[in-house]
């Protein structure tokens, strides 16, 4: 059986910082190594169970800084790139992680709406959060999240936190 075993970002270096303190902010993960070209953090207790991988490099500071010259000065890709920001949060590139409880994901969600408010300089953004009974759901037991952490970049750059109601779970 094949298993995701972990996400790797390419990351201007001076993003790094800014992304560690999201990561460690929203998420329970372990830090497993921090070194000037890496920083890794295992998802669970199971390293094969999933990490995620920071790589700061020069070429991606100067992507991000192409990327946005560009977007200032061809309106096209100015405009594709504000689509891609403004659909449907559930069709947008993103990364899904199952949280234990729901207990647990509201407060991840209130902490993903704290950081966007009071540190700005994080680019946190809760993109969208759906409840249980809330017009649009999915379903009635999933309660789902998407946060985006600007830093990564413009695009795939979004979390889903998802949990689902106690003793509605989906037949398997």
């Amino acid at each position: 059986m094949d298993a995701w075993n972990h996400n790797n970002y390419c990351v201007p270096p001076e993003h790094v910082d800014g992304l560690s303190a999201c990561i460690e902010a929203l998420f329970p993960w372990t830090l497993i190594v921090r070194k000037p070209h890496l920083v890794g953090y295992r998802l669970g207790d199971d390293l094969n169970r999933g990490a995620l991988y920071l790589r700061p490099t020069p070429a991606a500071r100067a992507v991000f800084d192409a990327l946005a010259r560009l977007r200032r000065s061809d309106a096209e890709l100015g405009r594709a790139l504000a689509a891609l920001e403004a659909q449907e949060a559930d069709l947008t590139d993103h990364h899904g992680i199952r949280i234990a409880s729901v207990e647990e994901w509201e407060r991840r969600v209130a902490r993903a709406l704290e950081l966007a408010r009071t540190r700005p300089e994080l680019a946190v953004t809760v993109v969208h959060v759906e409840r249980p009974g809330d017009p649009g759901a999915m379903t009635d037991y999933l309660y789902q999240a998407w946060v985006r952490l600007g830093l990564l970049g413009p695009w795939r750059n979004t979390f889903e936190l998802q949990a689902l109601e106690a003793g509605k779970e989906p037949m398997r």
